[in-house]
C-alpha cells in the first residue's frame, strides 16, 4: 500500500512539473497546464488558459479564452525605467504607500507612483520585452480609467492595475499585477474577453434596421445607395472608420454579469497562484521549442521568439504549428509599417478603373517597407495520429511513388521559374527525394527574389512516416547572417 501511495505521489509531482514553464535565469516558474497556444521570448512568456490535452470539436470551443503574460525586469532594467535604484525593498515600500492610500480611500494617483507608469515599460520593450502596453494598445489604454488596488493574491504582495472596456462587440478585461522577489519585478497580466455579452444586442439592432429597410425600400433610395457605394472615400475617412471600429469604451463592473466577472477574476487569480519566484541562476535560458509529432527540438538565437499552437481535434489527431523569427526584426517591421498606406487601400472603391493598379502599387510600397527590415522566418507544421490511407499508399510502393512525386514537383518548380515577374522570381533550386517503406522525405532549396531587390534563400522539408507528417519552411535573406547551429538543426528537421 505504501509503495502504491509513493508511486502516486511521484506521478503527481511529475505531472505538476510537466505542466509548468520554468525560467531559472528569470527566477520564476508558472503552471501553464500545457497550453494550446504559447509564445516565448527572452523576457516574456505568454500562454492561453486552455489546455492542449483537451479534445476540441470546433472553433466555438475556443471562444472566451484568457491569455496570461509574464514579463520580468532585472534591477538594472528597472533603474533604466524608473530613473532610480530598484530592489524588492523599494517595491515593498511603494506597496505600503499605495496600500495606505487605498485604506484612506484616496486616489493612488494623488502621489507620485513611478511603478504604475506602465507607458515607461512599453518604451523599454526594445530590450527583449513585449508588454500589452505597447504600440496601438498603449494608445487605447490611455483613454481608459484603470482601477488600482493592492493586496495579497495567493500569498504574494501585488499591486494590480485593471482595465474593463468594450471594443466593438467584445468585452475585454486586462489585469496586470506587479510583484517582486530577488530584486526583480514581474508583470503578471491576464487578458480576458467575452464575445457574447454584447453580441445579442448587436443582433437585435441589426434586426430592427433590417425591418426598417424592408418598410422603406424604394427604387429611388436603392439608386442613391448604389451611388454612395461607388463614390470614392478619402484615406482620412477610411482611417476614421477603422479607428471608430477599434474605439474603446469604459465599462462599469455593475453592468457586467457577476458570473462573467467571476470568470475574469478566477483566470487572473489562477495565474498568480501558479506563479512561483525563486533565486535566479547565472546562466541565461535558451529559447527553444519542441514539436512532439516530429520528436525534435530547436534552439533559437538569443533575440528570437516563437509562437506555438498545439491543438487536438476529435478523430483528427493533434496539429502543431510553430512560427519563429527575430524579435528585433519583427519590432522594426511594426515600427516602420506605413499604416496610412493601408487606409489608402481601404479608401479605393472597386469601381475605380484604376483600382487594381493603385492597390498593386500600394501593396508593393508596403511590402518593400516590410522587406527592408525582415530577414528571417521559420515555420514548422506537423500532425500526428495519421490514419489517411493515401499516406500509407505513398509508403507502400516507395520507388514508384518517388518517381511520380519527383516528376510532379520538378515540373511545377520549372514552370514557376518560367513564370517569374517583377514581384516574385524563382532564380534557382535544388531538390532531394528519399522514399522508403518507413518514411518519405522531400527537400527543396530555392533562391528567390521579391520585388527585384530582395534576395532570399528558402529551405523546404516535407516528410512523413506511418504515424505523422511534418513540413518545415525556413526563409532568410541571402546576405543576412544566420547562426550555423540553427541551420544545422533545421537540416535535420525530418523523420
Amino acid at each position: 500500500m505504501k509503495k502504491i501511495t509513493a508511486l502516486a505521489a511521484v506521478l503527481v509531482l511529475c505531472a505538476a512539473h510537466a505542466s509548468a514553464y520554468e525560467n531559472s535565469y528569470a527566477g520564476y516558474s508558472v503552471k501553464d497546464g500545457q497550453p494550446y497556444y504559447k509564445l516565448e521570448a527572452k523576457k516574456v512568456y505568454a500562454y492561453t488558459n486552455i489546455s492542449s490535452k483537451k479534445v476540441y470539436q470546433d472553433e466555438e470551443d475556443l471562444k472566451n479564452t484568457a491569455v496570461n503574460i509574464v514579463n520580468y525586469y532585472t534591477a538594472e532594467d528597472m533603474e533604466q525605467i524608473l530613473g532610480e535604484k530598484f530592489s524588492t525593498a523599494y517595491f515593498d515600500a511603494e506597496y505600503e504607500k499605495l496600500a495606505l492610500l487605498e485604506r484612506s480611500q484616496l486616489n493612488p494617483k494623488t502621489v507620485p507612483a513611478p511603478l504604475l507608469e506602465l507607458e515607461k515599460y512599453a518604451e523599454h520593450d526594445s530590450n527583449g520585452n513585449l508588454t500589452i502596453q505597447s504600440k496601438v494598445l498603449k494608445e487605447k489604454l490611455e483613454k481608459l480609467t484603470p482601477l488600482i488596488k493592492t493586496g495579497k493574491i495567493a500569498g504574494k504582495k501585488a499591486i494590480t492595475i485593471s482595465y474593463l472596456y468594450k471594443q466593438g462587440d467584445v468585452l475585454v478585461k486586462i489585469d496586470t499585477s506587479l510583484v517582486s522577489a530577488n530584486d526583480r519585478l514581474y508583470l503578471l497580466s491576464t487578458v480576458n474577453t467575452d464575445q457574447d455579452l454584447y453580441a445579442s444586442k448587436k443582433d437585435e439592432k441589426d434586426a430592427d434596421a433590417d425591418a426598417d429597410i424592408d418598410d422603406i425600400d424604394t427604387d429611388e433610395e436603392s439608386d442613391e445607395n448604389d451611388e454612395a457605394k461607388t463614390e470614392p472615400k478619402s484615406a482620412a475617412s477610411a482611417k476614421e472608420e477603422m479607428e471608430k471600429a477599434l474605439e474603446v469604451e469604459n465599462v462599469f463592473v455593475r453592468d457586467v454579469p457577476a458570473e462573467t466577472m467571476q470568470r475574469f477574476d478566477k483566470a487572473h487569480t489562477d495565474l498568480l497562484k501558479g506563479f512561483k519566484a525563486f533565486t535566479p541562476t547565472s546562466t541565461p535560458k535558451a529559447i527553444s521549442f519542441t514539436d512532439t509529432a516530429v520528436g525534435k527540438s530547436v534552439q533559437l538565437p538569443d533575440d528570437w521568439f516563437y509562437g506555438q499552437l498545439n491543438l487536438k481535434y476529435k478523430d483528427k489527431g493533434t496539429f502543431y504549428l510553430t512560427l519563429a523569427s527575430s524579435m528585433k526584426e519583427m519590432q522594426e517591421v511594426a515600427a516602420n509599417t506605413d499604416y496610412d498606406s493601408v487606409y489608402s487601400v481601404l479608401a479605393i472603391p472597386q469601381a475605380d478603373p484604376e483600382y487594381q493598379k493603385k492597390v498593386t502599387e500600394l501593396y508593393s510600397s508596403g511590402a518593400r517597407n516590410v522587406l527592408q527590415h525582415w530577414n528571417h522566418l521559420l515555420i514548422t507544421a506537423s500532425v500526428d495520429n495519421i490514419t489517411d490511407a493515401e499516406i500509407k499508399e505513398l509508403l507502400s510502393t516507395p520507388v514508384a511513388n518517388r518517381l511520380a512525386v519527383e516528376s510532379f514537383i520538378s515540373e511545377g518548380l520549372q514552370r514557376m521559374k518560367g513564370f517569374s515577374n517583377e514581384y516574385f522570381a524563382l532564380k534557382d533550386y535544388k531538390t532531394n527525394f528519399d522514399f522508403t517503406q518507413e518514411k518519405a522525405l522531400i527537400g527543396i532549396n530555392a533562391d528567390t527574389d521579391l520585388l527585384k531587390d530582395f534576395a532570399y534563400n528558402n529551405k523546404i522539408l516535407l516528410s512523413c512516416n506511418q504515424k505523422a507528417a511534418t513540413a518545415m519552411l525556413f526563409i532568410k535573406k541571402t546576405d543576412a547572417e544566420t547562426e550555423k547551429s540553427l541551420e544545422q538543426q533545421l537540416n535535420e528537421w525530418h523523420f
